[in-house]
């Protein structure tokens, strides 16, 4: 996700040690989803039907099957609410408004089951499953309704748009012997998934444009229109609806590339196949067939979803420029190769701001200077270091969403001072080296989940150097950044 106020300059911001863990389970795309959902448009519901078969990928045999309720973070008196109180004029600009997920009824292999919603904040969905040996897999059919908060998020309606991120029942992930169950965070991207294969059809009324994740297809019946999504080993499924998009379409290679927006905003197409061409040759082939991008109601700058991203309605023609790419570079950090956005935001988030910096590099005809934006990236990172110097921790990296302060203190750390270590490692091992190192890190990793050691090793590999310490004394905050 892109949060817009930090790529700001200096001058409108005045107002633990890594762990060498072992690298990239292979995650491949054996659980798989079929969803079957409606809009009703007047009530601002959906009606849904949900077939998972999951796969234990684990070596350990499992008595229950974990899902995340994410929407709950969305209801009334939520302990870890979606939005932080300084932020709820923004993302409810109509008052405040709630939402949220309704599990009706849960069966396994057609038979009744026991289940229960759990978790910190109600936030999960916990299934019972006979002794489920590691490679086999269980059948799970769930019924479930969305009230749909009117709100500007990742979820919920606002001015004619529907926003389904992270809307569903999705299987949490099964490592060191427990489920992971993290709750919501106002900030920052609390997601982390594995890989999985998609259905899913969605009915909105006639009229409606629906854009989503994966290749798509329609079907107008009557005063409905339904759209079928198709997607192979991604990690989530996300879609926006709304009345009052035009599409249009275009090529980056053999990738169609779609553009969901009003008519003034089209150029918004240019900039996506640009960055898709771009990164293509820099790190790797993009990983799917299809990628669109969406300008929504979002109180953020942008959102990544698998092949899909949302880009806010509320932003210059510079920004929004600037939020697609950065959202385009998330489909190769995160998308395909996939991380812990919750214990080591950096990873993702870094590489897709620095790569953000790189595309301007590549395409000179954007007017934006890359010495400019590491000059205003460090002016401002070094402005935010002085005024937040009492803060605990501050210049530590290596922390959790849980363990910041706030959005400005996560965002200046997990973007900016991850974007001007990646710089000074490019300057450090030079082009060759650092450029074949990401090429190996996406080859090596796309498809599975990696962390912040099976990066440094990739390029420990390329340069022939010893990088440990270099990216510890940064995630430390022992790095003098000035």
């Amino acid at each position: 996700m892109k949060r817009i106020a930090i790529i700001v300059s200096a001058a409108a911001l005045a107002f633990s040690v890594l762990a060498l863990t072992a690298c990239g389970e292979s995650e491949e795309p054996v659980t798989r989803y079929e969803i079957t959902a409606a809009l009703d448009a007047e009530n601002m519901t959906v009606s849904a039907e949900m077939k998972v078969t999951y796969v234990n990928k684990s070596d350990a045999e499992l008595d229950s099957l974990y899902f995340h309720l994410y929407p709950n973070a969305y209801r009334e008196g939520a302990r870890f609410p979606a939005a932080a109180e300084g932020d709820v004029g923004e993302m409810y600009p109509h008052g405040r408004d709630y939402g949220g997920i309704a599990v009706e009824t849960v069966t396994l292999g057609g038979e009744a089951c026991e289940w229960e919603i759990a978790g910190e904040d109600e936030n999960v969905l916990i299934v019972r499953v006979p002794a489920l040996e590691p490679g086999a897999e269980a059948i799970a059919e769930m019924k479930f309704t969305l009230d749909l908060p009117e709100a500007r998020s990742r979820f919920g309606y606002y001015d004619g748009y529907v926003n389904l991120g992270n809307w569903y029942p999705i299987a949490c992930v099964y490592e060191d012997g427990g489920w992971r169950t993290d709750p919501y965070s106002t900030y920052g991207d609390p997601f982390y998934s594995e890989t999985a294969d998609y259905r899913v059809t969605f009915t909105a009324p006639a009229g409606w444009e629906t854009a989503g994740t994966g290749s798509v297809s329609a079907a107008v019946n009557g005063d409905v229109t339904t759209y079928t999504f198709e997607a192979e080993n991604v990690r989530d499924f996300a879609l926006c609806s709304s009345e009052n998009f035009v599409c249009t379409e275009g090529k980056a290679g053999d990738v169609t590339v779609r553009f969901y927006g009003t008519s003034a905003q089209s150029g918004g197409l240019e900039v996506a196949c640009d960055a898709v061409n771009t990164f293509s040759q820099l790190f790797g082939a993009y990983p799917y067939k299809t990628y669109s991008v969406a300008v929504t109601p979002f109180n953020e700058g942008g959102m990544e979803y698998p092949s899909f991203v949302y880009v806010s309605d509320d932003l210059g023609a510079s920004m929004t420029d600037e939020a697609i790419i950065h959202e385009t570079a998330h489909q190769w950090w995160y998308s395909a190769v996939g991380s812990d956005q919750i214990n080591e935001p950096w990873l993702d988030e870094g590489l897709a701001e620095y790569s953000a910096t790189l595309f301007y590099g590549e395409n000179p005809d954007y007017g934006v200077s890359v010495s400019d934006r590491i000059a205003d990236a460090m002016q401002s990172y070094v402005l935010f270091s002085d005024v937040y110097s009492e803060n605990e921790n501050i210049g530590v990296m290596d922390r959790a969403l849980g363990e910041y302060s706030s959005s400005t203190e996560y965002a200046f750390h997990s973007y900016v001072k991850s974007e001007l270590m990646f710089d000074s490692l490019r300057h450090i091992i030079g082009d060759d080296a650092f450029f074949g190192a990401l090429r190996s890190y996406y080859a090596n990793y796309s498809g599975k989940t990696a962390d912040g050691a099976c990066l440094i090793a990739e390029f420990e590999k390329s340069s022939g150097m010893g990088l440990v310490g270099y990216f510890q004394s940064w995630l430390s905050g022992a790095a003098d950044v000035r």
